[in-house]
């Protein structure tokens, strides 16, 4: 169980310090590439000044080259040198600056073209890749889905998280071939109807023993296992799905294809189906800790959708920063963020990080990215808490050279000790 410093329970069972510090390090590398496009936008935006200028003198100048040669153009026997001359001058004159306005009209569409989002989607995706390949983002949900029918076998994950979702691919190495129902769960049985002699549907068990799991997804309400008779040959088979107290069946051809809609499943069998599809579903979600990102979506769309992509680490660091100021609030020492987590026999173990050390990764960036790490409560100005605990002595340590620790510390204290240290400080107090 994870605590507060204060020892108030944390709410979530994870090392908060690590996904903090992780999120701090993906999110400062993903506005790296947004502060790039702020500056290709301005040089955009200047470009297209200079070029509204450009053009306007260009402009002039066809005028003043028209005007000045009109007089050479009128229709005159005694003249026709000078007008062809005139004419050939007129034309150079507009072929040249119609050639300048195609040169100043490209080099401002390839600076638009540099200033779109999505010439540094890619790079933030692969920056917060880091963090959504290790963590998740506070109350995430988790739908899944595994699936061997293909020439190659395919595995997916998303996660969502109020406005945010995280798109993965899974690592299928382990997972690779279709998965015997008795290797998941023992003395599975289903009663269908089938078609008698004479022609009448009656009740029969079916043992699912012999079947092969070949496709499998988890969604936030049901659990869908889909069955085969053969591992080796198209075979037709059975899918079921889980939604708690209920389950549904239907039967599904050699090709893949449902026969007819769902049935509800005999509430004797209900229980097995659930206890096959928790078993696939506890083996597989081990491909989540080998997961890559491959895309992101605010609000419904795709990053790479977006007008602003910045969009999305801001939700990364919003959805962080409740737990992340009332870890703040709740750390009794000066200047760190702490956690703790009970491991028995009356001790703890604390984990801590520097805010300075945090601090460091977002310093170097412009305001607008440097403010929303500052409203977590992780700037590194020092403040005084209510109540601080003695230390003792650190001991000489052979460690790197003085100077901020880069990475979550760890400290172990006995909740004897500290109740002991309280009890005498709340004592000199009250005498006082």
């Amino acid at each position: 169980m994870y605590r507060y410093g204060d020892g108030t329970p944390f709410p979530l069972d994870e090392n908060f310090i690590e996904t903090l510090t992780s999120a701090v390090e993906a999110c400062t590398s993903s506005f790296e590439p947004l502060v790039e496009l702020d500056d290709r936008r301005a040089r955009a935006r200047e470009a297209h000044r200079e070029a509204e200028r450009e053009l306007a003198k260009l402009a002039e100048l066809d005028k003043a080259m028209t005007a000045a040669l009109q007089p050479f153009l009128v229709a005159d026997k005694r003249s026709t040198t000078a007008q062809a001359v005139a004419q050939k001058v007129g034309q150079s004159v507009k072929q040249a600056v119609l050639a300048a306005k195609q040169h100043i009209d490209g080099r401002v569409a390839q600076l638009d073209g540099q200033a779109q989002p999505q010439a540094i989607t890619g790079k933030i995706v692969q920056a917060l890749g880091v963090f959504f390949a290790a963590h998740q983002l506070p109350n995430a949900k988790w739908i899944m889905s595994w699936d061997v029918r293909g020439v190659e076998p395919v595995a997916n994950a998303v996660a969502s998280a109020g406005k945010l979702s995280a798109q993965f691919a899974l690592t299928v190495d382990a997972w690779r071939q279709p998965i015997r129902v008795d290797q998941l769960a023992d003395g599975i049985v289903v009663h269908m109807l089938k078609k008698g002699v004479f022609g009448k549907a009656k009740p029969a068990p079916i043992e699912l023993a012999r079947y092969v799991l070949v496709a499998f997804e988890r969604t936030e309400s049901e659990q869908v296992v889909t069955l085969k008779e053969s591992a080796t040959k198209a075979s037709p088979g059975l899918r079921f799905a889980s939604t708690g107290n209920d389950a549904t069946w239907v039967s599904i051809t050699a090709a893949g294809d449902a026969e007819g809609e769902p049935n509800p499943l005999d509430v004797e069998d209900v229980d097995g189906i659930r206890r096959l599809a928790d078993a696939a579903n506890k083996a597989l979600s081990q491909m989540l800790e080998h997961r890559s990102l491959v895309d992101l979506s605010y609000s419904g769309k795709s990053i790479n959708d977006l007008p602003e992509p910045k969009a999305v680490p801001f939700e990364v660091l919003q959805q962080l920063t409740p737990l992340s100021r009332m870890l703040r609030e709740k750390s009794r020492m000066s200047g760190e963020l702490v956690l703790k987590r009970d491991i028995g026999d009356n001790r703890r173990e604390e984990l801590f990080v520097p805010r300075a050390t945090l601090a460091q990764q977002f310093l170097p960036l412009p305001e607008e990215y440097r403010k929303p790490f500052e409203d977590m409560g992780i700037a590194s100005e020092d403040t005084q808490p209510s109540i601080v605990i003695p230390r003792p002595p650190a001991r000489p340590s052979a460690g790197p050279p003085p100077g901020l620790p880069s990475v979550p510390m760890k400290r172990e204290d006995s909740t004897i000790e500290i109740d002991k240290e309280l009890e005498e400080l709340t004592s000199s107090m009250t005498k006082k």
